[in-house]
């Protein structure tokens, strides 16, 4: 029975190729590490329009493509992080705003870079048995200059058995372990 599910699994997979497939790299944020150190400050975070509805492909399996939007699927887990080290965390909808920066007493703004990769080593499946995920975060102060900034990287594996009930599997074990990254380096630092 199992042979006969796992056929009819990798029929509909074959069946589906030749496209980009949508994947989601959202991590599940109960698995985001919780910080040691929690500061008392004040934060933003700037995400730009162009980035959050920036979609992404890159390769998968059997020739095929995945295509997902990085910055959107992420961002409640970089909100997740923030949240976990600062006792406040803002969305800015601008990096000029200096009147709602000042009103709000933000110290921080966090602008993340996302550069994201995949590669599979089946022919016959899509989904991406590997995923790479690099965070690059760029944090300014109330003035405009870098404070701090830091780059975490994940990598996501996953097998035809584990994420044959989750194709996004790779992607999301990539983005956890990044997410998790920026925690400690956060830790480390003096913000």
């Amino acid at each position: 029975m199992k042979l006969l599910t796992n056929l009819l699994f990798l029929f509909s997979v074959l069946a589906l190729s030749g496209c980009a497939h949508q994947i989601s790299l959202n991590p599940d944020t109960e698995n985001l590490k919780v910080t040691e150190r929690k500061s008392t400050s004040v934060v933003g975070y700037y995400i730009s329009e162009d980035n959050i509805k920036k979609q992404v492909k890159t390769p998968g399996g059997g020739g095929d493509k995945v295509s997902y939007k990085p910055y959107k699927d992420t961002e409640a887990a970089l909100y997740t992080v923030l949240s976990n080290k600062f006792d406040n965390v803002y969305r800015l909808e601008s990096l000029t705003d200096s009147e709602f920066l000042k009103n709000k007493n933000i110290k921080y703004i966090f602008v993340p870079t996302i550069t994201t990769n995949s590669s599979s080593d089946s022919v016959f499946t899509w989904p991406p048995t590997e995923f790479t995920f690099t965070l690059n975060c760029k944090t300014l102060d109330s003035e405009g200059n870098v404070a701090w900034k830091s780059e975490v990287n994940g990598l996501g594996k996953a097998e035809f058995d584990e994420f044959k009930n989750d194709f996004s599997l790779s992607a999301k074990r990539a983005t956890e372990e990044a997410f998790n990254g920026l925690v400690a380096e956060l830790d480390k630092s003096n913000l």
